[in-house]
């Protein structure tokens, strides 16, 4: 849930950039999505199909004098669908491109590996009655997605470049919170659209994702994004546009508070370890967060997990390679 921010929060919006917040149904709140204004019309991270996402949108696009057939281009910071939902239906209303991060296609074109994914619910130890309802959490969020035409696609690579809303941005795909997570930065005024990747009052999960060439048959999802928060300290952007919360400034008081949570957080998860002796990433779950349920459970253990990496990184526990994985302390 959403607390107080860790970093300066500012008012104020860049020229030729309007904020348009759009309901969803999670705990997190509205997404924020943003309509650039100019050549070529640009909407960033339109919500889902959800309550009057659409009828927001259109008044939006109607207040600078567009139409939703005037958009050009969707451009999508990353694959979860309270971010993309929509931009099917604004395409298909609209002829425009969906421009994302490479690694984000499959999310966008709803390709879902079940096997793979079902190993990796195995090596995490997840009951079988629980996976029920991450299934049905799955089978519900499925019918807030308006399908996207894969012709429509465009993907963007770390470095490249494009033109929206008459700005010149500058391409980083950092994963971390999804593996080819976009984030969008005008060096001209140091404006950084920064989807889910820096936020003012909540740490990104790191989410689960499988990957098959690796020891653990996942992503290290925190790893990779502590990694990134380098890039944007030396950035230094001046406005941070979030996919949720405030708008903000001072990317590196963000950083130091991220990294002390984070440290923190992995403290807390070493002395759970300690004293259950060797556990799996899902009975961690019910020792750190013992009221959480639900498919809130699979954000849990993402958290579990990412900071399992950060201490077997440090040497301070080891993992077996059994599965389920367990975890002690070394």
């Amino acid at each position: 849930m959403p607390s107080a921010p860790l970093a300066p929060v500012i008012d104020s919006l860049p020229a030729g950039i309007e904020h348009v917040p759009l309901p969803t149904p999670f705990p997190v709140g509205p997404v924020n999505s943003y309509l650039l204004v100019g050549d070529p019309v640009t909407i960033v991270d339109p919500g889902m199909i959800w309550a009057d996402t659409t009828d927001l949108i259109t008044a939006a696009l109607a207040d600078q004098g567009y139409a939703v057939g005037d958009v050009a281009q969707i451009v999508v910071t990353h694959g979860h669908p309270d971010h993309f939902g929509a931009a099917g239906w604004i395409a298909a209303n609209s002829d425009a491109l969906v421009v994302a991060g490479r690694a984000e296609a499959p999310k966008l074109l709803g390709g879902f590996d079940r096997n793979r994914l079902r190993g990796l619910v195995d090596i995490l130890g997840i009951p079988e009655a629980i996976r029920d309802t991450f299934t049905e959490f799955y089978d519900g969020v499925r019918s807030l997605i308006h399908p996207i035409d894969e012709a429509r696609l465009v993907l963007l690579d770390d470095g490249d470049q494009l033109t929206a809303g008459a700005r010149r941005w500058h391409a980083h795909v950092t994963p971390g919170h999804a593996v080819g997570h976009l984030s969008l930065y005008d060096p001209t005024d140091r404006t950084l659209l920064a989807g889910d990747h820096l936020l003012a009052c909540i740490t990104p999960n790191p989410v689960l994702e499988p990957d098959p060439d690796s020891p653990q048959g996942r992503r290290r999802s925190l790893v990779e994004y502590l990694d990134s928060l380098d890039r944007f300290c030396r950035l230094d952007p001046l406005t941070i546009l979030p996919g949720h919360g405030p708008r903000f400034t001072e990317v590196r008081t963000l950083a130091d508070a991220m990294r002390s949570h984070h440290r923190d957080r992995a403290d807390d998860i070493l002395r759970a370890v300690h004293a259950t002796g060797e556990p799996t990433p899902f009975e961690l779950v019910g020792e750190v967060f013992p009221d959480i349920n639900g498919f809130s459970i699979m954000l849990g253990i993402s958290e579990i997990v990412g900071h399992l990496d950060l201490l077997e990184a440090a040497g301070t526990v080891a993992r077996t390679d059994t599965s389920p994985h367990r975890y002690a302390v070394a």
